[in-house]
């Protein structure tokens, strides 16, 4: 069952943990900690690393036989997964105006259009979905088992500090919570992020082995920056990835519109454009990120310079 299905008022907490399928340990009583990791969240550990109750074993731990083509968004939890999605299956309809009415990608729901890998696939069969295909994963670098000649990774990233304000709330209420049952405060929820990770483990750890690329994937870096503050530079550098030609101004333009949130759309843990940590997260705390940062992150080129300086942080716009 996918997270991505539950609706606010739907079943219970005890009705939707009895549809997990992974093992899962109960709360220490003593410490307050779920284990076998000693986390804040409910977890299963996969060659210690931590992944939500809600992913397989068995289907993170199977190689994907990919097509030609295919092309996997893999994301930090809260880095821009929906929306990088949403640009590539926009991407994909423009230049494939043909494709059979019942493509995937034609489809009205989410889950169908761009699968999570390894949580939806459990109800679509990957060998009957036709190309073009795009999905979506949190899987760490090591547990990525794909055809490196046939399938494209778009690792998409963000500036941690912003990450940490929108996974509070994601982690909190319903009905992801019932998933996670993180209980701590705000304060709690940035400690645990910055000095050991969460529901994806260390955020820093995830995301430089995307970077170091030791197998050789074919990968695209985006940072969630790029995607809204430089979004039209965003759209055409992934649309070369996937193989097409340039798209003029006015596809862009379309494809930027139809892939943008209405601000008053927007849920507690979509917080659109950088900069949420401006009003969450004190001087003291963004400073401890930036350093954090600056060590984990140096020697690779694409990080952004908000990532590690206080000032470009603030001037971003």
């Amino acid at each position: 069952m996918s997270g991505g299905k539950l609706k606010k008022g739907g079943a219970s907490p005890a009705k939707l943990l009895a549809k997990v399928s992974s093992p899962w340990c109960p709360r220490d009583e003593s410490t307050g900690l779920f284990p076998p990791l000693n986390l804040p969240v409910m977890h299963i550990s996969i060659d210690d690393r931590p992944y939500p109750i809600f992913c397989p074993e068995k289907l993170i731990k199977t190689v994907f036989e990919g097509k030609e083509n295919d092309v996997f968004v893999a994301t930090y939890a809260r880095s821009g997964t929906t929306l990088t999605l949403s640009i590539c299956r926009e991407i994909h309809l423009l230049h494939n105006s043909s494709l059979p009415e019942d493509h995937p990608l034609l489809s009205e729901k989410p889950n169908d259009q761009t699968p999570w890998i390894y949580t939806d696939l459990r109800t679509y069969d990957p060998d009957k979905m036709p190309s073009p295909r795009v999905f979506k994963t949190h899987c760490f670098y090591q547990h990525l088992d794909i055809d490196s000649e046939k399938t494209k990774v778009i690792h998409v990233f963000r500036n941690p500090k912003d990450i940490v304000c929108s996974l509070y709330p994601h982690i909190r209420n319903p009905p992801r919570c019932h998933f996670f049952d993180f209980q701590g405060t705000f304060s709690d929820c940035v400690n645990w992020f910055l000095n050991g990770g969460l529901t994806n483990g260390c955020y820093w750890q995830f995301n430089k082995e995307y970077f170091e690329n030791e197998k050789s994937y074919k990968i695209l870096h985006v940072s969630y920056e790029e995607l809204t503050l430089r979004k039209a530079s965003a759209i055409q550098r992934i649309n070369s990835f996937l193989g097409y030609k340039d798209l003029d101004d006015q596809q862009i333009a379309y494809i930027d519109k139809t892939t943008s949130l209405d601000p008053g759309s927007l849920k507690p843990d979509q917080f659109g454009k950088p900069g949420k940590a401006l009003n969450m997260l004190s001087v003291e705390q963004r400073n401890k990120f930036d350093d954090r940062s600056r060590k984990e992150f140096d020697g690779i080129s694409d990080i952004p310079a908000s990532y590690i300086d206080e000032k470009v942080y603030l001037n971003q716009y």
